[in-house]
């Protein structure tokens, strides 16, 4: 069991929230780098940060710049979270959220994964739903939970992508763009915020749950 991640995410949120927009801008460089080198889509990688880490809120990415609930196993550095006494191995702890990104896109390259890759990065349904086919989270609503994530924040279109409908495009991934994916994104990315509602707030951490796969 090598991650146990901590999310709020209500999906039947209507209203975009500023701290995911502030996470999307922050985070999307590396998303993008690690999509390029370890092939894992920065659509995924963005929403399971979100998901797992209350958008970098929770004390674990706060404390340790752990993002993804990464486990201390085989780690020569310094473990945040340790119990002798309860026999836990604790979680790694980083110099930068950046690593846990990195050490995040290196674990799902291992042999339990190897299935993934497979699937189109532009595919974010079926990595979705194949992240807890493969044992990723115990939650069955895992998947789902990734998706309204990705397509309530337009995260497909980040590397060029479409929203899926059932797991086929709604339009056609080989047609041409209207306009660069960074300035559509940015376009929706203002649009959400002169409509988000002033009121809302984050969910509490206390319903936080482990997920360990």
């Amino acid at each position: 069991m090598f991650f146990a991640a901590f999310y709020a995410f209500s999906a039947s949120a209507q209203a975009t929230r500023q701290d995911y927009w502030d996470y999307i801008e922050r985070y999307k460089p590396v998303a993008l780098q690690f999509e390029q080198e370890f092939g894992v889509p920065a659509s995924i990688t963005l929403a399971q940060g979100i998901l797992e880490s209350y958008a970098g809120k929770s004390r674990m990415a706060q404390e340790a710049n752990n993002h993804f609930g990464i486990k201390a196993y085989h780690w020569q550095g310094e473990v945040y979270g340790q119990s002798d006494s309860l026999r836990q191995v604790g979680y790694r702890k980083y110099g930068a959220p950046e690593d846990s990104f990195l050490d995040h896109a290196k674990f799902l390259r291992g042999p339990r994964y190897s299935i993934l890759y497979e699937f189109d990065v532009k595919d974010y349904r079926s990595w979705a739903q194949g992240l807890r086919d493969c044992g990723y989270a115990e939650d069955k609503d895992y998947p789902n939970k990734l998706i309204n994530i990705i397509e309530q924040y337009e995260l497909y279109a980040l590397n060029g992508g479409h929203l899926l409908n059932g797991g086929k495009p709604a339009v056609q991934v080989d047609e041409p763009v209207e306009e660069p994916t960074s300035t559509r994104w940015h376009h929706r990315q203002r649009r959400d915020r002169s409509q988000q509602r002033t009121t809302s707030q984050p969910a509490s951490q206390e319903h936080q749950q482990p997920y360990t796969p």
